[in-house]
């Protein structure tokens, strides 16, 4: 069965189409009649109540389109009529110009907020930052409670008996006792070791830079020396480099004019374009395939297929 497309270019609106496949060939398209004036629109009236759908009639011929009106005040709108029964899908007819965009309605109020939906999965860890910097030293906290005193430690030995300290103040005279015996003369007590030395003193602040002297005088420049002589003999000529891998042969390009190269992955060959076939006499025409050659088809418009 062959295929047959048909092309609307204009309807007239609030007009449906439909298709049967059992629908005779279409008759050709009547002669158009001529355009009557245009009338004054007159006030638009109240809308009425929308009737039940009509079944659909022919299509008749599209006539040209006439001067358009002024648009009448637009009445109330009437209450919306029940709905039809859906007619067959027609052809997607051609794009009307654009109308002018209608202003902006009110912004609707905010929907009530929906539940919210389940968590997902935890995402893997990502890697370790590096280290922060070392936070400043804290406050030094309170000092804590005294422990118990714990046990006296064993009495260490007597060390060496240390220098003699100055000599404290006179005491007051203490009334005069008894004459004692006299004791026997004690031993002389080992010196003392020398004390360790002190800690070095602070440095004290470096004086202040001198003043920088004043440059001296440049001196005057020299001659230029004489250029040496061209030199004669060549340098050593160096040594050959490696010898690079072998590049890739193409196969011969004798007769294989307009074709292009191919390879599967390890053999390189040419191979025919598939192009399309001659522009030559096909205006207007359209590219249809039979699953193995391309061809051009003409687009019926109106009238017998």
């Amino acid at each position: 069965m062959s295929e047959t497309v048909i092309v609307i270019e204009s309807i007239t609106p609030q007009v449906s189409v439909t298709f049967s496949a059992d629908q005779g060939p279409q008759g050709g398209q009547g002669t158009t009649g001529p355009t009557g004036p245009a009338g004054s629109t007159g006030a638009a009236g109240p809308t009425g109540p929308t009737g039940p759908a009509g079944s659909a009639g022919a299509t008749g011929a599209t006539g040209d389109t006439g001067a358009t009106g002024a648009t009448g005040a637009t009445g109330a709108t009437g209450d919306t009529g029940p709905t039809g029964p859906t007619g067959a899908t027609g052809n997607t007819g051609a794009t009307g110009a654009t109308g002018p965009t209608g202003a902006t309605g009110a912004t609707g109020g905010t929907g009530a907020t929906g539940d919210t939906g389940p968590t997902g999965p935890t995402g893997a860890t990502g890697p370790q930052g590096p280290t922060g910097a070392t936070g400043s030293t804290g406050a030094t906290g309170a000092t804590g409670a005294t422990g118990p005193t714990g046990p006296t430690g064993a009495t260490g030995s007597t060390g060496a008996t240390g220098a003699t300290g100055d000599t404290g103040p006179t005491g007051p005279t203490g009334a005069v006792g008894p004459t004692g015996p006299t004791g026997a003369t004690g031993a002389t007590g080992a010196t003392g070791s020398t004390g360790p030395t002190g800690p070095q003193g602070a440095t004290g602040p470096t004086g202040p830079t001198g003043a920088t002297g004043a440059t001296g005088d440049t001196g005057a420049t020299g001659p230029t020396g004489a250029t040496g002589a061209a030199s004669t003999v060549p340098g050593p000529t160096g040594p050959t480099g490696p010898t690079g891998p072998a590049g890739e042969t193409y196969p011969s390009q004798t007769g294989n004019t307009g074709k292009y190269l191919q390879t599967n992955g390890s053999t390189v060959s040419w191979q025919t374009v598939d192009a399309l076939p001659s522009q030559t006499g096909n205006a207007n025409k359209f590219l249809t395939t039979n699953g193995t050659a391309a061809s051009w088809s003409s687009i019926i418009d109106g009238g017998s297929p």
